[in-house]
């Protein structure tokens, strides 16, 4: 590979061909050598080849962050001879942000005369350079920058503008009186049309030598009170200028509910909003039946009026509420919705943002949501999230609605990005990106074939990538490139894959396998999977689904239903324990595979469960029931359902037992901060999560064909989720019964007690706290009334002897000592039920609480 030396020599003697050559070579080894990237893009505009290559060095520039002010001015031109505006300005914009920054003034005065070619109305990005000139004490050069712009807009009959730039001006230089003819050629051009505005000017002495900033004052307080303009008061509603006494300054104002009212004009200004004559509130007063034609003629021009009067973002909701009953009909309000919302997502004026909760606003300046999302997408810097972005158009746009350009852009930049990025797994994400893109638009080019058997050589390489690729259908395509690509060796790859976390095609490869008569692998995997299913958990799930549900010949003999469900019950209180040992991202992804789990014991009502208790011999349903009663991963009812089911199954099982039942307290006992947390808790399903997951489901069912639509039926199967575990919770807490501890006499073993006991021919001694189902952590001794073992102990005192009779074999305990909850043991269960969720404050936490499908009431 030449040297920069080298490079650096051909540069000096113009040898542009070989600069050319050589730089190529270069940057395919050194992708982040600003050096080479400069000399290509000098050989490139010398030898006149300002095409695809070029732009991708200039943007590979930015992307190093080399240059920043000049690359982008280079592109603003780039796209400016190339006829792409919209392109051209976002990068003008760009190097003028940057050279304000680094304090290049002469610059900025370049780019910025180029700028004002192409926006001349876009006056609030250049204000924002303006003003930070001015906080920067470059008073005088912030000036002179809108001084530039003044023939523009004087041009284009801009008055409003022209005297929007020409207040900045006099604010940056307040000494420049040479303004003040400026100012008053505007001012008669903005009012031609109003009668009265000359009397103003003339009272206010601005003509004359009043201090300017005195006579500006005057004239724009006098000029939103000629008669005949409008204003708005909050409680007085729209009101019509009658009369106007400058000399007295006194105003005379008909509002809609006080007619002929008199104030101080300086009193009106900060208690009224002026409005113009065409603003929304003000037609609604004085032409509603102009508003109900333009319903009906020209709906776009009506919501146009509506944004342009309230300056601002507003959603559909807000919309809404202007428009109906006032306007519209409200029964008539989804059908004009439907069609107005489509005609407006194509009005370059008109920005549609967000996601299911879309807002509207009025641009300054043409353009569109799609030149938007391409300038957002260009100065996302990540090729994962350039990647998300592409995703999430495709997914919240309709097919009809899709725009070519688009998706052309959007496959020129992953051409350009990925040769040079070092991660093989973004190369093959974007790699399979650009094919997904090419069903949309055909005559797109391929990325080149060599990007992917880069990594395809690599056998470690691709093993990582399969495991890293975010998107299973990415996932499912290059394991299949894979496989052609490695005929000797695919095979005990796969069966490692199969072993490992958060792969996708589990089943793809299961398949690929059996189809191959490798099935002795699969079995050595099944083998692993069910002997360390604390190790490979997810492979363990993926295994017990397929063998419960009966999905495939492979299975069948291989594994003992009920042994499978007793093991995911384990996991499922192993993964859920460990859960609360672990940071939060490791203790997320733990909770989520215990979830997994859980589901395929809870599946279809238990359907599953049921089937293959039937088959369990009373051992494993003895084991089974006592990890039913005792598991960290299942709420309550759950707990209860599993022990009826198996008690159904076995209703001599467990006859044998010393519970005193009278004691056994009705409902659901718990201490008070367990209550607030799960009230905390129902309160954001109903709130939060059930409202977010009804979002996706409507954003998901736009999508078209719900059968295909996978997102649709998953945020349908999350919707049904969510909605069993708000039911469970409700039921439990019209149950729950928070526990004064200190009411608590602790001479007798109950809810709030620790307790000692030993075995009997032992000299170990066991230390329990007795509490509810929603504090049970058996592996730190604490325990739940309800669970067997723990319900034998009930109202028994020291001193006692008791048997219990345990899956094999009678246990024989002496009680020890009975007393309460001493305060340290206490608070480290309740640090435990706290957790992550933050517990509201409240008044009196044992005080009732009803539920309703809106909230959480206090009674």
């Amino acid at each position: 590979m030449i040297t920069l030396d080298e490079l650096n020599l051909l540069r000096q003697h113009e040898k542009w061909e070989e600069v050319l050559k050589e730089t190529r070579n270069h940057v395919k080894t050194e992708a982040d050598c600003s050096y080479a990237w400069r000399a290509l893009v000098q050989a490139l505009e010398r030898l006149d080849q300002k095409e695809e290559e070029y732009e991708a060095a200039l943007q590979k520039l930015l992307d190093i962050k080399d240059r920043i002010m000049e690359t982008s001015v280079k592109l603003a031109q780039h796209y400016r001879e190339k006829g792409q505006v919209l392109d051209a300005l976002r990068h003008y914009e760009k190097s003028m942000e940057v050279a304000t920054a680094d304090r290049q003034y002469d610059q900025i005065e370049a780019i910025w005369k180029e700028y004002i070619e192409l926006a001349p109305d876009n006056l609030t990005f250049l204000l924002s350079i303006t003003d930070r000139l001015h906080e920067i004490k470059h008073h005088q050069k912030a000036a002179a920058l809108l001084k530039l712009t003044i023939p523009v807009t004087t041009r284009r009959k801009n008055w409003e503008g022209q005297y929007r730039l020409l207040k900045k001006i006099f604010a940056y230089t307040p000494q420049d009186d040479s303004l003040r003819t400026l100012f008053i050629s505007t001012l008669e051009q903005m009012y031609a049309d109003s009668p009265h505005f000359d009397e103003i000017l003339d009272f206010s002495d601005i003509r004359k030598e009043r201090n300017l900033e005195e006579a500006l004052n005057d004239v724009e307080t006098f000029a939103g009170f000629m008669p005949n303009s409008y204003v708005m008061h909050s409680d007085w509603g729209i009101g019509k200028v009658t009369d106007l006494s400058m000399l007295r300054k006194r105003v005379t104002i008909n509002f809609q509910r006080k007619r002929k009212h008199q104030m101080d004009v300086n009193l009106a200004r900060n208690i009224v909003e002026n409005l113009k004559s065409d603003d929304f509130r003000v037609i609604l007063v004085t032409q509603k039946d102009e508003l109900q034609r333009l319903a009906s003629d020209d709906p776009l021009q009506l919501v146009k009026v509506l944004l342009k009067s309230f300056g601002r973002d507003m959603s559909a909701k807000e919309i809404k509420e202007k428009l109906c009953p006032a306007v519209l009909p409200a029964k008539g309000w989804s059908t004009w919705w439907s069609k107005t919302n489509s005609e407006m997502r194509r009005d370059p004026f008109i920005s549609v943002t967000g996601g299911a909760a879309k807002t509207y606003t009025l641009r300054e300046q043409a353009t569109s949501d799609e030149d938007e999302l391409l300038q957002r997408f260009d100065e996302t810097k990540f090729p994962r999230d350039k990647v998300d972005m592409i995703y999430e158009y495709l997914r919240t746009t309709k097919k009809t609605d899709i725009q070519d350009a688009v998706i052309r852009h959007f496959s020129k930049r992953l051409h350009t990005i990925a040769p040079y990025r070092k991660s093989a797994t973004e190369k093959v994400e974007m790699w399979y990106t650009n094919e997904d893109l090419k069903e949309l638009v055909p005559t797109l080019e391929s990325m080149p074939e060599d990007l992917l058997l880069e990594v395809l050589m690599d056998v470690p390489k691709c093993i990582q990538v399969i495991k890293r690729l975010r998107f299973k259908n990415h996932e499912l395509r290059f394991i299949k490139r894979f496989q052609a690509f490695h005929p000797e060796s695919w095979e005990e790859s796969f069966q490692q894959k199969l072993l490992e976390e958060d792969i996708q095609v589990r089943d793809e490869i299961a398949e690929f396998l059996v189809r191959s008569d490798r099935l002795d692998l699969i079995m050595t995997v099944v083998e692993t999977a069910v002997s360390e299913f604390r190790k490979y958990p997810q492979t363990f799930i993926w295994l017990a689904k397929k063998g419960l549900m009966g999905e495939v010949d492979w299975l069948e003999g291989k594994i003992n239903p009920p042994a499978m469900i007793e093991r995911l019950l384990i996991l499922t209180d192993y993964l859920t324990s460990q859960a609360k040992r672990r940071e939060k991202d490791e203790s997320a992804w733990l909770r989520k595979v215990a979830g997994e789990a859980r589901e395929i014991i809870r599946r279809n009502h238990y359907a599953l469960f049921k089937k293959h208790i039937q088959s369990a011999d009373e051992s494993v349903a003895q084991a089974i029931y006592r990890r039913s009663q005792t598991n960290d991963g299942l709420d309550g009812r759950t707990s209860s359902d599993l022990t009826t089911i198996i008690r159904a199954r076995f209703p001599t099982l467990f006859e044998t037992s010393t519970i005193k039942e009278s004691l056994i307290p009705e409902g659901l006992q718990c201490l008070k901060e367990s209550l607030v947390v799960k009230q905390t808790l129902l309160k954001r399903l109903i709130e939060i999560d059930l409202p977010t997951v009804v979002k996706e489901i409507e954003v998901a069912r736009g999508h078209g064909d719900l059968k295909e639509n996978a997102e649709y039926h998953a945020a349908k199967d999350k919707q049904k989720l969510l909605a069993s575990q708000t039911s469970e919770l409700q039921d439990m807490l019209q149950q729950a019964r928070a526990v004064e501890l200190d009411q608590v006499k602790g001479d007798e073993i109950l809810f709030g007690t620790q307790f000692d006991i030993k075995p009997v021919g032992s000299d170990v001694v066991e230390s329990y706290m007795m509490l509810g189902p929603w504090e049970s952590d058996p592996d730190n001794n604490v325990l739940s009334y309800q669970a067997p073992f723990a319900a034998c102990f009930i109202g028994h005192m020291a001193g006692e002897l008791i048997e219990i009779e345990l899956p094999r074999h009678t246990g024989r305990y002496e009680i020890l000592a009975v007393r309460t909850i001493p305060s340290e043991n206490l608070e480290t269960v309740l640090a435990r039920i706290r957790g992550d969720v933050e517990i509201p404050s409240f008044t009196s936490p044992s005080e009732p609480v009803s539920i309703s499908s809106s909230g959480i009431e206090s009674n």
